[in-house]
């Protein structure tokens, strides 16, 4: 999507001036202000005046600091443009969790600002400080601030801005934002590969989007993809053909074409995707037109891995092999494509030619990237692009999802990869591209897919599930049901890319279903002794700021077997002087109201814990359901307190049954109840920490509301 921010921001400082009459220092940058920190009266500023210092090489740091001649309290604002986010400016050390956000919230604790537009990141140290308001906030012209206070004196506060900080300090050198931004809306599906494989007919799609239409759906899937397996065996199918047949032309197991497909998949109201590769496999087309081949040092047609034959990605190439695939695919109705072996197209293609000094290695950067701006071009803005796999920086700025993690599978070793790679990628999520952690099999052990299932949802990423929904039983329609659609979170932290931790250790491989502890631990490159309380990638906090309501899921997932373990709140950012109702999701139980710290249980390998905390209010307020994961930022839509009643707006699915948890302090008594477009059944309970109200809701409409009264 073209940005509304087109001027690219300078490499350079920020410049500082001192207003007398406010007795505030500003600084500007892009031209329009950026900080202005109020010092009071009575107390004399010491900072940087010019540009001095040390840090001035690229990627480019300005440090700015503060220090006053006496104790006193300085009020901060900072001036951002029309998307930002507050950001932990590294990635989660031991002990903390990783951190998501929904909305705009300030987070406890949380020391950085990311301008995204300007790719600007804000960070500071030094000095106590606070944040003066619970959220960022838009002024008249759509530009968002924050404001916070700083315990000034002769400490000083110290400020790091890094310009272009994706695009340069982390080397994405193609994230333009000012120029492009991916389109990152929440994606939730159903991919062929892991149900048939190769082996994939229409008669398959036809019959999985039968099932997806009646259990899924309607909770929020949307999209179905074709895999590999629906188009020719040879790429392209003859010697004197082009390269889009072979994609264009479906098999003898499609016998409808595309215009079948599509039938299928758009007849149930879903988004059709397709899948392609940018492998060339004839072997007799390629000796007929060399002339469309990169070459080796022997002047053959260059052969690599995965890739078979190296397309070129000259104007001539790209007209006549490429951009008929994508805008033939386009044509014939879908709106989804992901493109497949681009990896292997660069490293074990491209630079083949490299290692042979053919090219060098920005002309073979530069040729996958023409590869995938072709493919883009023919599919249009509006259709979603998902490249596969590897987080390449060339394909930022033209894709809007990347695949992160390798291969899936049933096995505990792929879905494990899938967990961790979620957490080394998360700092990419929604600033350069949508993560694709693979598909989900949940066909796996049923708390595997649980536990994959929570953490692709409450992380935002692209979830896919890929099995024959035969596989399907009750319980795993009902974990699928729970964790639909997959949320739009944003990373809440970032940082250098995390290479503590093998991606894909190649280690003896037992049986799908058989693990023990042991080889768990060394997947992740660790020692089973001593034992885990929160390993790498097990410990994430999802802060949702929403504009009726605000709350934190912390998830625990045991990619190792966990220990019982008593966890300080500030781990998850949440302030620890305040009280917080906890409601343990896949449990459907309250856990009470927490100060401080809350107690995790003890989890066996593959298992997870999805705990809601809610702060307190001194009022009836919603604290848990069982509709979604998130609970609940699906299917309430509003919550409102207003002369002593509750008020929801709730979103469902007409014939189901749903359990919402209403928290009611000792002095209020609870009265009545009413629906609108839903019947309510309401269960009263008491515990050790607050009077409890269960709502058992069953929708006779897709839209209702509920009115419960107190005294």
């Amino acid at each position: 999507m073209k940005s509304t921010f087109e001027k690219e921001p300078p490499v350079a400082h920020a410049s500082h001036r001192w207003e007398e009459n406010e007795h505030c220092l500003h600084y500007d940058y892009n031209g329009k202000p950026l900080l202005s920190i109020f010092i009071p009266e009575g107390a004399k500023p010491y900072y940087r005046e010019a540009s001095n210092g040390n840090i001035q090489s690229s990627p480019f740091v300005q440090q700015i600091y503060v220090a006053l001649d006496k104790p006193a309290l300085v009020k901060v604002n900072i001036h951002l443009s029309k998307e930002a986010l507050n950001m932990r400016p590294q990635r989660a050390v031991k002990g903390q969790a990783i951190l998501g956000q929904i909305g705009k919230p300030l987070l406890k604790g949380v020391n950085g600002i990311y301008d995204v537009f300007q790719d600007l990141l804000i960070d500071w140290h030094g000095a106590g400080w606070s944040w003066t308001k619970s959220r960022l906030e838009q002024n008249e012209t759509g530009d968002w601030q924050a404001e916070l206070e700083v315990q000034g004196g002769l400490q000083p506060w110290i400020v790091n801005l890094r310009m272009q900080y994706y695009r340069r300090h982390l080397q994405f050198e193609h994230h333009r934002p000012w120029q492009w931004r991916p389109n990152v809306q929440p994606i939730t599906g159903w991919s062929s590969w892991e149900a048939f494989a190769q082996r994939v007919t229409g008669k398959d799609i036809e019959k999985t989007a039968a099932f997806l239409d009646t259990h899924f759906k309607p909770y929020g899937l949307n999209v179905m993809q074709i895999d590999d397996g629906f188009q020719s065996e040879h790429i392209p199918p003859t010697k004197g053909g082009s390269v889009a047949d072979a994609w264009i032309q479906t098999n003898h197991r499609f016998p409808d074409g595309h215009d079948g497909l599509i039938s299928s998949i758009k007849g149930r109201g879903f988004r059709a995707g397709i899948w392609s590769s940018a492998m060339v496999t004839n072997r007799e087309f390629v000796e007929a037109n060399r002339e469309y081949f990169e070459c080796d040092s022997s002047g053959d047609p260059l052969y690599g891995q995965w890739i078979f034959n190296v397309l070129k990605t000259d104007p001539k190439t790209l007209a006549e092999q490429v951009a008929p695939l994508y805008r033939g695919l386009k044509d014939k109705g879908y709106s989804y494509f992901k493109t497949d072996q681009i990896r292997h197209f660069l490293y074990d293609g491209l630079h083949k030619a490299v290692n042979d000094g053919l090219l060098s290695n920005e002309e073979a950067s530069a040729s996958l990237r023409n590869y995938l701006q072709c493919a883009r071009e023919q599919i249009g803005e509006d259709s979603f692009f998902l490249a596969c796999w590897g987080v390449l920086t060339e394909a930022a700025g033209i894709v809007d999802a990347c695949r992160i993690a390798g291969d899936s599978n049933p096995s505990w070793s792929a879905i494990c990869k899938q967990m961790v790679e979620t957490a080394r990628w998360y700092h990419t999520q929604r600033i350069l591209y949508l993560n694709d952690p693979d598909y989900i099999c949940v066909r796996t052990e049923e708390a595997w897919g649980q536990s994959l299932l929570s953490l692709v949802s409450l992380t935002g990423g692209l979830l896919m599930i890929s099995d024959n929904t035969e596989l399907y039983d009750k319980d795993r329609i009902h974990s699928i049901q729970r964790c639909i659609p997959s949320l739009a979170t944003t990373t809440g932290e970032t940082g250098q890319l995390d290479m503590t931790f093998p991606l894909d250790l190649s280690l003896p491989q037992l049986g799908d279903r058989q693990m023990d502890d042991a080889f768990a631990y060394a997947l992740l490159g660790l020692n089973a002794e001593p034992r885990e309380t929160n390993a790498t990638g097990s410990l994430w906090a999802i802060h949702f700021d929403l504009p009726f309501r605000r709350w934190c899921v912390a998830g625990r997932f045991a990619v190792v077997p966990l220990m019982e373990t008593v966890l300080e709140l500030e781990a998850l950012a949440l302030a620890p002087d305040d009280a917080y109702h906890a409601f343990d999701f896949w449990k459907q139980r309250y856990l009470g109201k927490k100060t401080g710290s809350i107690a995790l249980d003890a989890l066996e390998l593959g298992h997870c814990q999805i705990v809601g905390l809610c702060k307190a209010e001194n009022r009836p307020q919603l604290i848990g359901s069982s509709r979604h994961v998130s609970m609940d930022a699906v299917s309430v839509a509003d919550e409102r307190w207003e002369d002593g009643r509750l008020l929801l707006d709730l979103r469902g699915v007409p014939g189901t049954t749903e359990h919402y948890w209403i928290s009611v302090p000792s002095s209020y008594g609870y009265e009545n109840c009413s629906g609108i477009g839903i019947v309510i059944a309401v269960e009263d309970s008491d515990s050790e920490d607050s009077r409890l109200l269960k709502l058992s809701i069953r929708w006779e409409e897709e839209q209702g509301k509920a009115d419960l009264g107190f005294s």
